[in-house]
C-alpha cells in the first residue's frame, strides 16, 4: 500500500507541473489580491476590471478565495519573487518563455495533491471489508479519469467533493447532524451537495432532526456568503453559469412553461424514496441522482469529478457494474474534449511552443468528416441510456 501511494504521488506530480489549463493561472490571480488586503474580491474585480491584465470575475465562493490566497501567502518563498509577475502578465509568452513555469504549476497544484490522497483515504475507511477498501483506494489512486480531471483541468471542486464524502461517512454511522455540517462545508465551496438536503431530510429519525438537518447546511452557507452579498457576488458566483447551468436543460411545454430536468430528476427521486416501503440508502439516491444529472445537461468537465468518488464505490460494491461504469465514464470524459475550447484539448500542451496554436482542435478535425454536434449528441446519447440501466440496478439494492 505505500509503495502504490508513493507511485501514484509521483505520477500526479509529474502531471501538475508539465501540462497547463489557464484556468488555474486566472483564479490564482483574483486569489493574489488577499496578500494586498483585499477582502471582498468580487466588489473589487468589477471597481478595477478596466485596470486589470485579467478581466475575468471570480466565479467561486469566498471561501475558495481565502483558502487559494492564504495558501499563496505560505508558499511565497517557494514561489519566489516573480510568480506575482507571472500572475499578472495577460500575454501568451508568460506561459511559453517563463522558466520557473514548471515549478509554479507543482506548487499551485499541490493542495489538490494532499485532498486527492485524503479522498483516497476516505474510500479506504468506507469498507468494513479491508480487501474492498483496498481496491477503492487502488482504483482511486491509479485510474486516469481523476487525474485528467484534478491535475490537468486544474479542479477546484475538489473540496467540495473532499467534504461531501466526509458527509457520507457520518451518514453511514448514522450521524446526521455531522453529516449535514459538512454538507453545508462543502456547499460554501459549490452549490450541488445542498440538492442533497431533501433525501437527508426524509432520513432524519423525527421531526426535529429533519428540521436540523436540512436547515444546518444552509446556515452554514449563509454565515459564509452574506458577509460579501452584493450585485458583483450575485452575478459572478451565485448565479453564474457554472452554478446554474445543472438546472439548464428543460423542454417546453407550452405557455412559456418548461419542465427543467434536473428538478423533474430531483422530484422523481425524492418522492419515490418518501413512499417506498424500504428503509432508503442515501448513497444509492446521490449516486443516481448525479448520473442523471451528467446524462441530461451540458455538463462542465470539473463536474465529473462531484460523481467519481460515489462510481468508485459503486464499482467496488458490484464487481459487474465495473466495466459498465469504466464505459461510461470514459464517454463522459471525451465528450467535452470535443467541445470548441482549445483549452480542453491543444492548449493543454503550449506551455512547451506556440507551435501548437496552429494545430486544430478535435472539433474542427472532425468537422472535416462529421458534424461534430451530431458526434458528441451520439455519445451523449450512449451516455443516458447507459447510465438510466445501471441507476436502475443500483436502486434495486436500497439496503447496503
Amino acid at each position: 500500500m505505500k509503495k502504490l501511494l508513493v507511485l501514484a504521488i509521483v505520477l500526479r506530480l509529474l502531471v501538475s507541473a508539465f501540462l497547463f489549463h489557464p484556468d488555474i493561472k486566472t483564479y490564482n490571480f483574483q486569489a493574489s489580491f488577499l496578500k494586498k488586503g483585499v477582502v471582498n474580491i468580487y466588489s473589487y474585480l468589477v471597481e478595477n476590471k478596466a485596470s486589470l491584465p485579467l478581466k475575468d470575475e471570480f466565479v467561486y465562493f469566498p471561501l475558495t478565495y481565502f483558502i487559494l490566497g492564504g495558501y499563496q501567502m505560505i508558499a511565497s518563498g517557494i514561489l519566489g519573487s516573480g510568480f506575482d509577475l507571472w500572475l499578472a502578465d495577460a500575454g501568451a509568452s508568460s506561459v511559453v518563455n517563463n522558466p520557473n513555469i514548471f515549478k509554479y504549476l507543482a506548487i499551485l497544484k499541490f493542495p489538490y495533491l494532499i485532498l486527492d490522497v485524503g479522498i483516497a483515504f476516505l474510500l479506504l475507511s468506507y469498507f468494513k471489508d479491508r480487501k474492498k477498501g483496498e481496491k477503492a483506494f487502488t482504483l482511486w489512486l491509479f485510474n486516469p479519469f481523476t487525474i485528467l480531471i484534478i491535475y490537468i483541468f486544474s479542479n477546484i471542486d475538489i473540496f467540495s467533493v473532499l467534504l461531501t464524502l466526509i458527509a457520507f461517512l457520518f451518514i453511514k454511522r448514522e450521524k446526521l447532524l455531522k453529516a449535514s455540517v459538512f454538507l453545508g462545508l462543502a456547499s460554501c465551496f459549490k452549490l450541488y451537495p445542498l440538492l442533497f438536503i431533501p433525501f437527508l431530510f426524509l432520513e432524519g429519525k423525527d421531526l426535529k432532526e429533519k428540521i436540523l438537518v436540512s436547515v444546518i447546511p444552509i446556515f452554514i452557507l449563509l454565515v459564509v456568503i452574506l458577509p460579501f452579498w452584493s450585485p458583483a457576488f450575485v452575478q459572478s458566483a451565485l448565479i453564474s453559469g457554472l452554478t446554474t447551468r445543472i438546472f439548464n436543460p428543460g423542454f417546453v411545454i407550452g405557455f412559456g412553461e418548461s419542465i427543467i430536468v434536473g428538478f423533474f430528476i430531483l422530484s422523481a427521486l425524492f418522492f419515490y424514496s418518501w413512499i417506498t416501503d424500504k428503509k432508503i440508502n442515501l448513497f444509492n439516491y446521490w449516486t443516481v441522482f448525479l448520473l442523471l444529472i451528467f446524462s441530461f445537461s451540458h455538463f462542465h468537465v470539473a463536474w465529473l469529478l462531484w460523481v467519481a468518488p460515489f462510481i468508485v464505490i459503486s464499482a467496488v460494491k458490484r464487481p459487474s457494474l465495473s466495466l459498465p461504469i469504466f464505459i461510461l465514464t470514459t464517454l463522459a470524459v471525451v465528450i467535452p474534449m470535443f467541445y470548441q475550447d482549445r483549452s480542453m484539448t491543444i492548449s493543454l500542451f503550449r506551455l512547451y511552443t506556440t507551435w501548437y496554436d496552429l494545430l486544430p482542435t478535435p472539433f474542427v478535425v472532425l468537422q472535416k468528416l462529421y458534424d461534430p454536434y451530431n458526434f458528441m449528441s451520439v455519445l451523449h446519447s450512449a451516455l443516458a441510456g447507459g447510465s438510466l440501466i445501471i441507476s436502475y440496478h443500483i436502486l434495486k439494492e436500497e439496503k447496503e
